[in-house]
């Protein structure tokens, strides 16, 4: 019986950063009509046998975990957050990727986390690293300002700050909310510190969010805007963000990028970015201070981190 190919879906993602994902799965299967599979209910996939590319980051849902008999996966980029571990990493879980190994890992850690299981993993690094810049810009396109995307989002309070029952969720709650005007003082005073920065250079500065409503937007509108930020990433002079999927696309593109590190000093941040860093010119709002502006060169894709990818997946896909 013959396989579809198939890329992740995000019906319900308000991240501009899971559709780029997805879109870099899919330009390695071209013009070929291929599945789009609900990332948080692969368990309940029933449709014809599916070979799909799983990337990012897993999984909002961890008790839908394995993903259905009916789904052939290859694990490439794959992140497994701290917060899903223990229901993914269940005897069966471990079965699962065992099954399936060698797991392609996104991030040292999750390489590393997987290895203490026993199960086969090596360091992919992240598949947006294989997009194109020609796919999102002309021949004759000059760069041009800079995009600022998404630059200190995560310092901002929470805004869902619900009540699930029980003395320890009111605790958090109320925790949380005596916390919200520190953490908006501590962004304004950031954010300040970016604008000052950026104030030293004449070139345009456009300011953009990754983040869009999924009950504003349809999750074709949210796709569509992903495309508008490549294709925005690509014709600038330099990307600001804190945002990886905003960073490793530049990285692809050779943009220059300057990353914003405020707000990932948490486990189940930090676990991100293990193994990225390179790639990244890394800075805090701090650091900026007493900087003089200038633009930091672009850092190249290693060719052994693409090479794998097209080995990887191309065998994959003619199997």
């Amino acid at each position: 019986m013959e396989c579809k190919p198939a890329v992740l879906a995000y019906p319900n993602s308000n991240n501009l950063g899971d559709f780029i994902q997805s879109i870099a799965a899919a330009q390695w299967i071209g013009q070929e009509e291929f599945l789009t599979l609900d990332r948080d209910q692969l368990h309940r996939y029933r449709g014809p046998k599916a070979k799909l590319l799983m990337n990012g980051w897993f999984m909002e849902a961890p008790q839908n975990w394995p993903p259905s008999d009916a789904i052939a996966p290859l694990f490439i980029s794959f992140h497994l957050n701290p917060t899903a571990e223990k229901a993914l990493l269940t005897p069966e879980g471990i079965h699962y990727f065992k099954a399936h190994q060698p797991i392609g890992c996104r991030d040292l850690y999750t390489q590393n986390t997987l290895k203490k299981h026993g199960i086969e993993a090596y360091f992919s690094g992240c598949l947006t690293l294989s997009l194109k810049r020609e796919n999102f810009t002309k021949k004759e396109q000059k760069r041009s300002g800079i995009l600022v995307i998404s630059p200190l989002e995560r310092l901002l309070p929470q805004q869902d700050l619900s009540y699930k029952g029980g003395l320890k969720s009111a605790l958090l709650v109320l925790l949380q909310q005596l916390k919200q005007p520190f953490k908006q003082l501590k962004y304004k005073k950031a954010m300040r510190l970016l604008e000052t920065y950026l104030r030293q250079t004449d070139e345009s500065i456009q300011y953009s969010s990754q983040l869009l409503d999924a009950q504003a937007y349809t999750e074709e509108e949210r796709r569509q805007a992903a495309e508008v930020q490549l294709k925005n990433i690509a014709n600038a002079k330099l990307v600001v963000t804190s945002r990886i999927h905003s960073a490793l696309p530049a990285v692809a593109f050779g943009t220059p990028v300057l990353f914003l590190s405020d707000g990932l000093d948490h486990p189940n941040q930090k676990s991100r970015l293990q193994g990225l860093e390179p790639f990244f010119n890394s800075v805090s709002s701090d650091q900026l201070k007493h900087k003089k502006f200038k633009f930091p060169k672009p850092i190249p894709v290693s060719k052994a981190i693409l090479d794998r990818f097209k080995q990887e997946i191309t065998s994959f896909l003619k199997e």
